[in-house]
């Protein structure tokens, strides 16, 4: 069998904007901040939403990956304004894709000296967690008053791994090696959709429509991020060996991709994205007959971006 474990980073950061009802003529904006993904929000990923709202608070507590939630909740909204934008950085190293949305805090919901925000799916079950501070890092206070209404956007973003290689062995059935080989690969970046949920206009992430979805072809890998192609075969099993992983076994049958398997690819559909994934190629190839069965694997974790 073959198996890759490969690992992705993901973090937000965010700008916040207070206004009359007219966002392009702010009353005071922040720049943009960095924040930092919670523990219990990475162990999310795997459950069920992660993120349906954003909070804000009047907190000033360094942020550390053991909390849950804000120091002083004051609000939160799952209103979700205008649309969403796809992000794809591959010119430059770190490559990354993502989102880039706003949350709307109606007239004078977050009024207050807010000082903290965070989004989650629950308003003391948060997913990150961050500081509002200004372009040198210092953290601020930004005030919002009883006639304005409160603007964060947020870019959540993805960094797979950008290189990936090894080794394995071939065994048949009885666990005997039958060949070796060696396999490197890269990330598919073919246009940085924007996952299922959000083009249908939904606040929500959510692993209900996540799937790992497996090619397999007899050419050679394709060049810097670009689709592979192959023919598809499906994951007969997803599972979470951890709460910060997942792991998908295809079984391929007697009469599948009779041919040489050489390149493979894997989309991973629900992980902000809807046709992002990773590719490798391995030597020598397998030559797959009518008279086989393959057993392959994929297992891809997650964890915080700093």
């Amino acid at each position: 069998n073959m198996n890759i474990k490969l690992q992705n980073q993901i973090g937000a950061q965010f700008k916040l904007v207070a206004h009359k009802g007219d966002a392009s003529i702010p009353s005071r904006e922040s720049e943009w901040f960095k924040n930092i993904v919670l523990d219990t929000g990475l162990d999310q990923m795997s459950v069920g939403t992660w993120i349906d709202r954003c909070c804000v608070g009047s907190g000033n507590s360094t942020p550390v990956a053991s909390q849950t939630s804000l120091d002083n909740f004051i609000a939160s909204t799952t209103a979700h304004q205008g649309s969403e934008q796809s992000l794809l950085q591959t010119s430059q190293s770190p490559i990354y894709y993502g989102v880039r949305f706003t949350w709307r805090f109606g007239l004078g919901v977050a009024a207050g000296n807010l000082s903290e925000v965070g989004m989650g799916w629950a308003n003391d079950r948060l997913w990150n967690r961050a500081l509002i501070r200004d372009s040198e890092g210092t953290p601020v206070t930004i005030t919002v008053l009883e006639d304005e209404y409160l603007d964060v956007i947020c870019e959540i973003r993805v960094y797979p791994q950008e290189t990936f290689n090894g080794s394995f062995n071939l065994r048949d059935k009885a666990g005997e090696i039958v060949s070796a080989h060696t396999y490197e690969g890269r990330p598919v970046l073919s246009g940085g959709s924007i996952d299922t949920y959000w083009a249908m206009g939904r606040v929500s992430f959510n692993w209900s429509s996540y799937n790992l979805n497996f090619r397999i072809s007899p050419n050679a890998m394709t060049n810097v991020y670009a689709d592979n192609g192959g023919t598809g075969v499906s994951y007969s099993t997803n599972t979470y060996p951890t709460s910060r992983s997942v792991r998908g076994v295809s079984t391929v049958g007697l009469d599948q991709v009779v041919f040489s398997h050489r390149s493979f690819q894997t989309h991973t559909t629900g992980f902000l994205s809807a046709g992002n994934g990773f590719k490798w190629e391995i030597n020598p190839p397998i030559t797959k007959t009518a008279q086989n069965t393959m057993t392959y694997s994929f297992e891809m974790a997650w964890g915080r971006r700093d």
